[in-house]
C-alpha cells in the first residue's frame, strides 16, 4: 500500500488538476449515519470499515429498508462509528455505546426489535460490498439552484468522498470521470457508474428535515443519478486536501451530420460525461431537427439540439459546413471551405439521400422527392384540394404522403412495382390490410406497375398498364442511397453504407459510423430508435461505459388516423403466430392497427426472453369479470382513492378530465401505496421512488431497473355506478 502522496503514482505527466478532496466519510453500519474522518484506508472494497455491518429485523431477519418500510424511516437519524476498531452507536439522543447495547437503543427508537451483524456469505448489503461513492460540491450547489427551499447537505447522499471539482463542465462535473482513471493524491480510481437514488434521499437525517422534494427534483432533473461509484485501482491511505488529477486533453469529438444520429450522439456524450470539445459539421443550414414529421402533413419539425442547449453544453455546431475529406492516417478533416480539423474521435452521421429517378426532372418544378426540410415545404405548398399527385414506391414514406395528400383533399395515385405495400418489410396480411385502408380513403393503388413518367411544364404523364394518365406532381419515394462517400474515398469499408460492429466502430479504431448511413453486421433499420439506440451506443462505447440493456427495435406510423406500431424486427416472410383484430404477432415480431396495450405486452415479452422464437405462445387475452367498485359520487375529479376490493386486494381508483382509471394500488417496484401518490401528466406516481406509470396502459417510466408495468383495469360508469373489470 502507499499513502497518499507518495511518489511513484502512475499518474500521466500531462494529467491536469481538476480539484481536491474536501471530505472523506465512512459508514460502519448500513442505513445509519456514519462519521467524517481525516484520512482513510482504501481497499479494493471502497473505504475500509465501509457498511461492515447491517441492522436485520428479529422477527423476519430480513435486512431493513428505510423508506420502503417506514418502520425504519428513523435510521438515518442514528450514527456509527469505529474506535479503534469497535463499533459504536449513538441513538436517541443518548450517548455513544457498544453494539450489543446499542441493538436494544435501536430498537426502542424504531420500536421493532432489530439485531446487528456483520455482513458475511449468507447476509450481503443490498448495493453490493463497500462501493467507493464520489461526490461533487458543484453537484450540491446544483441541486440547490433547483430546490433553494430545500436543506441540500452532503449527508442526503452518504458520499464516501465528497470533492471540489471547479475545472470540470457540468451540473454533475463528477460525470467526467465515468469510465476513466484518475488520481487522488497517490491513490489510483476509476469512475464507474452513475449512482442512482431513491427515496432515502428524503428522509430526515441529524437535523435535517423530510424533504420529498429532493428525490422529485433527481427523478426529473438529473435522470434519478446523483454522483459516481468508483473502483480503487491501487490502494492505499487518502488524507483530506488531496489532489484530484485527470488527463490534461480530453479526446477531441468531431461529428459530421447533423441529423438525428449526430446530435444525439453529442448529447449522449456529454450527459455520460465526455469533457472534451464536441463539434458537429452540419451540411444543413437548420439547427438539427426530427424528420418523421415531413411526411406527416406538414407537421413542424422539432429541434433535437437547440441553440441554447449547444452553447449551455459546449457543443459547437457548424451549419452549412460539408465535408469534403478525410484522411485517417492524419486524423483530420477538411472542409468545403478548405478548413481543415483534428480529431482524436469522429463520428460519421451523414445518413443519405433520396434516391431519384435519373433523367426524369427536367426543372419544371413538378418532381418531388422527401428527405430535407427544404423538401417537405415546397411540396406541401402545391398540396391543394384537387391537386392530382402521383406518388412512386410504397414504402413508408409513400404510404405516409399519400394519406397526408388525401387529407389535404388531392388526389392520389400510389404506383408500386411489386404486388403489395411494404414488400421488403411487412407480411402479405399486414400489407393486404393496410392496401384496404388506403382503397377505403380514396388512394388508387397500381400493383405491379412499370410506369413511365415524363415531366412537362404543366403536368406529369405516365404511362402505365396500358393507360395514358396525368396529374400535378409526381413524388419519386424509392428508398435511399448512403451518404458514405467521404469514408469510401478514405478507404474505410463500405457497401450501400459504411460497415461498422454493433457498436458502430469501423475498422479504423478512431472513426465510427451511425443512422442511416452506418451497416452494422444486422443490416440497416431507417427509423428513428435506432438512430436514438445507435448515438447511445457509440457514445458509451468511446467512453469505455457499459452498453446499455438492449431493447427490441420499435417502429410506429400514423396513416389515416390510425396508428401503426411495429415491436421486433419484421420479417414479410415470416409465419403468423396468432392474429385478432387489427393485431399481428408472428413470435419474434408484432404489428398492431391502434393496439397499443398488445405491443406493449409483446414488448415486454421480448425485454424478458430476448430470444423468444416463432413459436412463442400467443399473447391470450386475461379473462375479467365485472365488479362494482363504488358509487361515482365517492371518486371526485383529480382523487386518488384506495379502495379495499374482497378476493382481488387494494386498488387505487382516480378520476381524471372525466374518466375513470382503476389500477393496483401497489407499486409494481416496492411495497408502497400508489393511492399515497399523485398524478401529473396522465402518469400515476409513487410516492416512494416517483416511478411514473402511463395510466392508458401501465407502462413505467423514470422507474428504477426492474420495474414492471402497473396493472391496469377497464372501469365503466352506469347509473350512478362505477365497475371494474378485475381478473378472473
Amino acid at each position: 500500500m502507499r499513502e497518499s502522496g507518495a511518489t511513484g503514482g502512475r499518474a500521466r505527466p500531462d494529467a491536469a488538476e481538476v480539484g481536491q478532496l474536501t471530505e472523506i466519510w465512512r459508514y460502519p453500519v448500513s442505513s445509519l449515519a456514519g462519521e467524517r474522518l481525516a484520512s482513510a484506508s482504501l481497499t479494493s472494497e471502497g473505504v475500509e470499515g465501509d457498511r461492515a455491518c447491517g441492522i436485520f429485523a428479529r422477527d423476519n431477519g430480513a435486512n431493513i429498508y428505510p423508506a420502503r418500510d417506514a418502520r425504519w424511516n428513523a435510521a438515518p437519524l442514528a450514527s456509527a462509528r469505529l474506535v479503534d476498531g469497535r463499533l459504536e452507536i449513538k441513538a436517541g439522543g443518548g450517548a455513544w455505546m457498544a453494539a450489543p447495547a446499542a441493538a436494544e437503543r435501536l430498537t426502542k427508537v424504531f420500536g421493532h426489535g432489530v439485531e446487528l451483524r456483520a455482513y458475511g456469505d449468507a447476509d450481503q448489503p443490498r448495493y453490493g460490498r463497500a462501493p467507493l461513492h464520489l461526490l461533487s460540491q458543484q453537484a450540491l450547489d446544483s441541486l440547490r439552484r433547483h430546490l433553494p427551499g430545500s436543506a441540500i447537505d452532503a449527508r442526503r447522499f452518504r458520499p464516501n468522498l465528497l470533492v471540489d471539482l471547479p475545472h470540470l463542465a457540468g451540473d454533475i462535473p463528477e460525470y467526467a470521470l465515468l469510465g476513466r482513471e484518475f488520481t487522488l493524491g497517490g491513490m489510483r480510481l476509476r469512475g464507474t457508474v452513475p449512482c442512482g437514488r431513491c427515496g432515502f434521499t428524503t428522509l430526515p437525517a441529524g437535523e435535517l428535515p423530510q424533504d420529498p422534494d429532493i428525490l422529485r427534483a433527481l427523478v426529473r432533473q438529473y435522470d434519478r443519478n446523483f454522483g459516481i461509484y468508483c473502483e480503487v485501482l491501487e490502494e492505499g491511505v487518502i488524507e483530506l486536501g488531496a489532489t484530484l488529477r485527470l488527463a490534461a486533453m480530453p479526446k477531441r469529438v468531431v461529428i459530421v451530420g447533423g441529423g438525428q444520429a449526430g446530435a444525439t450522439s453529442a448529447r449522449a456524450l456529454r450527459r455520460l460525461g465526455h469533457a472534451g470539445p464536441i463539434r458537429i459539421l452540419a451540411e444543413e443550414r437548420h439547427l438539427p431537427y426530427e424528420r418523421p414529421p415531413l411526411s406527416k402533413a406538414g407537421a413542424p419539425a422539432a429541434v433535437i439540439l437547440g441553440a441554447e442547449e449547444a452553447a449551455r453544453s459546449e457543443i459547437t455546431v457548424d451549419l452549412g459546413t460539408p465535408a469534403a475529406a478525410l484522411d485517417l492516417q492524419a486524423r483530420q478533416l477538411e472542409t468545403a471551405e478548405g478548413e481543415v480539423i483534428p480529431y482524436d474521435t469522429l463520428i460519421l452521421a451523414t445518413g443519405g439521400r433520396a434516391r431519384r429517378l435519373p433523367g426524369l426532372n427536367r426543372g419544371h418544378g413538378r418532381v418531388h422527392a422527401l428527405r430535407l426540410r427544404e423538401d417537405a415545404e415546397r411540396l406541401w405548398q402545391v398540396l391543394q384540394p384537387g391537386v392530382r399527385l402521383f406518388i412512386l414506391g410504397g414504402g413508408w414514406i409513400g404510404m405516409e404522403l399519400a394519406a397526408a395528400a388525401r387529407r389535404a383533399e388531392a388526389e392520389v395515385d400510389l404506383f408500386l412495382r411489386g404486388d403489395r405495400l411494404a414488400p421488403r418489410v411487412l407480411p402479405g396480411i399486414v400489407a393486404d390490410a393496410l392496401a384496404e385502408l388506403h382503397r377505403a380513403n380514396g388512394v388508387r393503388l397500381h400493383f405491379g406497375a412499370g410506369p413511365a413518367f415524363e415531366e412537362h411544364a404543366d403536368r406529369i404523364a405516365c404511362r402505365s398498364g396500358g393507360q395514358d394518365l396525368s396529374a400535378d406532381h409526381l413524388l419519386v419515394a424509392i428508398g435511399m442511397v448512403a451518404n458514405d462517400g467521404i469514408a469510401r474515398r478514405a478507404g474505410l469499408d463500405c457497401a450501400d453504407g459504411i460497415i461498422t460492429d454493433e457498436s458502430g466502430a469501423t475498422r479504423d479504431p478512431a472513426v465510427f459510423a451511425i443512422g442511416d448511413v452506418a451497416r452494422p453486421p444486422a443490416g440497416r433499420i431507417e427509423s428513428w430508435q435506432n438512430a436514438e439506440r445507435q448515438a447511445e451506443a457509440v457514445a458509451r462505447h468511446i467512453l469505455g461505459l457499459s452498453p446499455s440493456p438492449s431493447e427490441p427495435p420499435r417502429f410506429w406510423s400514423e396513416q389515416f388516423g390510425r396508428r401503426l406500431q411495429i415491436i421486433g424486427r419484421p420479417s414479410p416472410s415470416a409465419p403468423l403466430v396468432t392474429e385478432a383484430e387489427g393485431f399481428w404477432d408472428f413470435g419474434q415480431f408484432a404489428i398492431g392497427l391502434d393496439r397499443p396495450e398488445q405491443i406493449h405486452r409483446v414488448a415486454r415479452r421480448m425485454r424478458e426472453a430476448p430470444r423468444a422464437s416463432t413459436t412463442a405462445a400467443p399473447v391470450a387475452p386475461v379473462a375479467r369479470r365485472r365488479h362494482r367498485l363504488c358509487a361515482s359520487h365517492e371518486l371526485p375529479e383529480g382523487a386518488l382513492v384506495r379502495i379495499e376490493h374482497p378476493g382481488h386486494g387494494p386498488l387505487c381508483a382516480t378520476r381524471q378530465n372525466g374518466r375513470v382509471h382503476v389500477t393496483d394500488d401497489r407499486c409494481p417496484h416496492a411495497v408502497a401505496a400508489l393511492s399515497e401518490g399523485f398524478v401529473d401528466g396522465g402518469r400515476l406516481i409513487c410516492p416512494l421512488h416517483f416511478a411514473e406509470f402511463d395510466l392508458t396502459d401501465g407502462s413505467p417510466h423514470h422507474a428504477p431497473e426492474g420495474c414492471g408495468a402497473l396493472r391496469i383495469h377497464p372501469a365503466t360508469e352506469q347509473d350512478g355506478q362505477i365497475l371494474v373489470d378485475l381478473p378472473c
